[in-house]
């Protein structure tokens, strides 16, 4: 009798019951043989190198084999076609999935035929007599080993931004997801701010909170109103800069933020530092360098881009209004576990934003790269900014980075790549995924686990 109920499931939609301790599969009259050859068996050879000064050798690994497979069935007349159907025809084989239900679970190997199925009739009689066929099929495994249900986890990132504001006056409008507010005072209440968001269609009232002081909004939205929000500062009036020159140190205000005291003999990456504080500006957000006079502070992003200020000359200089909206991160944790013989290879998909961090943990394994025990521990990749949907496969096998328009997005990242599995027999783990970026973006995790054998192992 049979312990496990097997069923053959085509890529041409159909799917049918081939065995199972009940002898329910009887009733679809494609009935399997008792003794498949090489479905439960793959064969190895373990390889060995050996030096010249040295006794015998060392084993160095394996060599595992596509698993070779011949599976024989009784069939009907009636049911041969739709046997014939089931694994298609040369230019258009199916890919066939045998799925194995036994005592550990359902585990499936993907199947395509290797030869022409070879059909006889039982003890050589004519099959319109004997209304019996026995069909002999070659078939290989895409993949020898088992798969085991596929682990799929999602998470959706919810609108977490701030705006930061400095002018000396007017108005400004914020958009999201393609509407936008009416005009906003310079200096807006949080709760002035929050009414003019929730009058949006986009976001509807009670789907938005509003937080912080004027100038500077944290606004939080849920994942149910997904949208990108932004800023317009056409008619906020232009801020001052300043410098304050005082005996040993001096001080730099932009739109009424002041940075701490700023030694004469500083660095310039010291001055940089200092001024990156300013909320008007932030990291990135100036470049200062050395010159015969003294230094210049060039801000090349964000609102500020393309003005040049000198320092040390105790004048007022006005420059565009600051305004700018920055994603906040947030975080979250998703389910990692092996609980199978085989390593685990984890798969990404990622939408669009501003940046995605996700772990590549090594699980003890900086060794193979050359690395301290413990380095890579908690190791966390940071993608660039994404206008499409990107896959990220772990598997040194596939390509691993390839966005939505099948386009390969490796260069993106500047040769950083994720390298470590997930050992067999890794227990859960809950591991971190960061967003920065608009609400409704969606990290989602596949967990493709694959044994070596049909069952057992655990």
């Amino acid at each position: 009798m049979a312990v496990a109920t097997i069923t053959l499931e085509s890529a041409n939609g159909d799917s049918v019951v081939v065995s199972a301790p009940n002898d329910a599969y009887l009733e679809d009259d494609i009935i399997l043989d008792t003794k498949p050859d090489g479905l439960y068996d793959t064969s190895f050879v373990v390889r060995t190198a050996s030096g010249a000064f040295e006794k015998g050798g060392r084993i160095i690994g394996e060599s595992i084999p596509i698993r070779e497979m011949v599976l024989p069935f009784w069939l009907t007349p009636e049911s041969r076609p739709r046997f014939q159907k089931l694994w298609g025809t040369p230019g258009n084989f199916n890919k066939v999935q045998w799925h194995y239900d036994g005592p550990s679970g359902r585990r499936s190997l993907t199947l395509k035929l290797a030869k022409e199925i070879q059909y006889t009739t039982e003890d050589g009689f004519d099959a319109d007599v004997d209304s019996v066929y026995h069909a002999v099929v070659s078939a290989l495994a895409v993949n020898p080993m088992f798969e085991a249900a596929e682990d799929v986890q999602e998470w959706v990132n919810s609108g977490n931004f701030t705006v930061y504001l400095k002018a000396a006056g007017g108005t400004f409008t914020l958009s999201y997801a393609g509407q936008t507010t009416g005009s906003l005072a310079y200096n807006a209440s949080t709760g002035t701010v929050q009414t003019a968001l929730a009058a949006l269609t986009t976001i509807g009232a009670g789907n938005v909170t509003v937080t912080g002081n004027p100038g500077q909004w944290t606004i939080v939205t849920p994942t149910s109103r997904p949208g990108n929000l932004t800023v317009n500062s056409a008619g906020i009036s232009p801020l001052s800069l300043s410098i304050t020159l005082g005996a040993l140190s001096y001080t730099v205000t932009i739109g009424g933020d002041t940075t701490a005291p700023i030694l004469f003999t500083s660095s310039a990456a010291t001055i940089a530092q200092a001024i990156e504080q300013l909320a008007s500006v932030g990291e990135g957000g100036v470049t200062v360098v050395s010159t015969l006079f003294g230094f210049t502070m060039s801000f090349a992003t964000g609102s500020l881009a393309g003005f040049l200020v000198a320092l040390f000359t105790g004048q007022t200089t006005a420059v565009a209004p600051v305004a700018r909206v920055v994603p906040n991160p947030n975080t979250s944790y998703f389910e990692v576990a092996n609980p199978t013989d085989q390593e685990l290879w984890l798969e990404w998909e990622l939408d669009p934003a501003t940046s995605w961090q996700f772990p590549d943990f090594a699980f003890g394994q900086e060794r193979k790269w050359g690395r301290t025990v413990g380095d890579d521990a908690a190791r966390m990749i940071v993608t660039p900014a994404l206008t499409q949907l990107l896959s990220v496969m772990s598997d040194p096998m596939m390509d691993t980075y390839v966005s939505a328009d099948l386009s390969n997005a490796a260069g993106l990242f500047n040769g950083v790549e994720p390298i470590y599995s997930v050992p067999p027999y890794t227990e859960m783990i809950m591991v971190p995924v960061v967003c920065s970026g608009p609400s409704g973006a969606k990290a989602t995790l596949r967990q493709r686990r694959f044994w070596s054998a049909e069952s057992g192992l655990e």
